[in-house]
């Protein structure tokens, strides 16, 4: 059944799964750091940016694999990858969309951050259009707003005079998430890979490398080589396996270590981790694709500039788990906790399908030390802001799945001893047939003759 899945037969159950996960739910939980007190930061009273975590907003991820093609000369598959989010009523606050948040203006601080090694003349530039679009330095605005559709002030001065300088006018965090429809996919199938190389990636975008790192122009190598997106891992796991996750919203593709078997319903899953030295800086700095392309990042933080429009964001952990940060004692409201934010992943080891699998990442604005700068800007050097965290949370598997591994498991627990029951069978079929035949040849024997 193993071999026969690595062919990824377009006929086959298996290879439907993983085309059609309408009835795999992934929920989406966004969790926005709300500001408490931006007037009394502003104004120097308070040290501290108190920030407080709102309630989850929870949609539901759609996860489509589309234009699959076989390349039969090297055994590789490529495929478009189409995710969108479904808002979920029922599992959300009644009007949660509608409330209003504080906020730091993240496109303002962003670029500022980005200028900061320019000339004293751009920068000036800067102060001028901020000045000029009467924006603030934190945004007052609705949940829906800062997720859909945040048009700041600000942005929309400088686009004015400077077009080329606004890649994007709408930066409402989950629109420049989902702001590429298709993703391409390249992946190894068939027995010429077998069980340890099944569904790994070769390509994503037509490139080796995470989008923004180009090789021809001298970049760090950001490989996604070998790394999976999640829908499925490589068959037969064992205990010292090593799976690479990759996610565009991460922007960088992640290992994650063995944790432990686990009960998940009937099946017993193998639990994968995410180390707590995961975004920890490596010892050749050479090497180290995503130690921050604006000033030197600590210890538990990756720069994911590259795929979000060269902001000065960087990814952590929630609630900065695991690790303390220097340029965090400016903030307060963490609360980090390893149950609730770190990453899993739970698979069938036969199969390397996820039965369990949650991935959390917090996004944060990273600035460096500003310089000529209005003062209200310049109040934000030398921190890392929280902005939000989110979870891709897989609980589950559809009930036919199920059953159908556990059909597997046993099949497999009897396959040993299915030689000798059909031996057996055999000798029991033999046995019948000849004692049919001599009670054939003793009714014919006895049976009177006609006249």
């Amino acid at each position: 059944i193993l071999n026969d899945r690595l062919t990824m037969r377009e006929f086959m159950p298996y290879f439907r799964w993983w085309k059609d996960t309408s009835d795999v739910l992934v929920t989406c939980r966004i969790f926005i750091f709300n500001v408490t007190n931006s007037k009394e930061w502003l104004d120097g009273e308070d040290d501290q940016l108190h920030l407080e975590e709102l309630v989850p907003i929870v949609y539901r991820e759609i996860l489509v694999h589309d234009n699959v093609t076989f390349h039969e000369h090297n055994s590789t598959m490529s495929y478009i990858t189409r995710r969108h989010l479904v808002f979920l009523p029922e599992r959300n606050e009644p009007g949660i969309l509608n409330k209003t948040i504080i906020v730091p203006n993240t496109s303002l601080l962003g670029v500022a951050a980005r200028m900061e090694n320019d000339f004293f003349f751009v920068k000036k530039g800067l102060n001028i259009v901020y000045s000029l679009s009467g924006d603030s330095v934190f945004s007052e605005m609705t949940i829906y707003d800062y997720l859909w559709n945040t048009k700041p002030r600000f942005l929309q001065q400088a686009r004015s005079i400077v077009p080329s300088m606004v890649p994007a006018e709408n930066v409402g965090i989950l629109s420049t998430m989902y702001e590429d429809p298709e993703e391409h996919v390249n992946v190894r199938y068939g027995r010429r890979y077998g069980n340890e190389q099944f569904f790994m990636m070769n390509t994503y975008e037509h490139e080796p490398t995470v989008p923004g790192f180009s090789l021809a122009r001298g970049d760090c190598f950001a490989s996604i080589v070998n790394s999976s997106e999640g829908a499925t891992y490589p068959q037969n796991l064992n205990e010292q396996s090593v799976l690479i996750y990759w996610r565009k919203t991460l922007c960088r593709a992640v290992p994650l270590y063995f944790d432990g078997r686990v009960q998940r319903g009937p099946l017993i899953g193998y639990k994968y981790s995410l180390p707590d030295n995961s975004y920890d800086r490596l010892p050749n700095s050479t090497a180290d694709c995503f130690k921050g392309r604006y000033g030197p990042l600590e210890d538990g933080s990756t720069d994911i500039s590259k795929c979000y429009h060269d902001v000065s964001l960087v990814a952590t952990s929630p609630h900065f788990y695991a690790r303390n940060f220097t340029t965090a004692h400016k903030i307060t409201g963490m609360k980090p906790n390893r149950e609730l934010h770190h990453s899993y992943t739970i698979v069938d080891p036969s199969f390397g399908i996820p039965l369990d699998q949650s991935a959390r990442t917090q996004t944060n604005l990273a600035i460096p030390k500003l310089t000529d700068y209005a003062p209200e800007i310049r109040r934000f050097s030398e921190m890392i802001i929280p902005m939000f965290w989110i979870e891709y949370h897989q609980k589950e598997l559809p009930e036919y799945i199920v059953r159908t591994l556990q059909a597997f498991y046993v099949i497999r627990d009897i396959e040993p001893y299915l030689p000798y029951g059909l031996y057996l069978a055999c000798v029991l079929l033999l046995v019948v047939a000849f004692r049919e035949a001599a009670r054939f040849n003793m009714q014919t024997r006895i049976a009177p003759s006609k006249c």
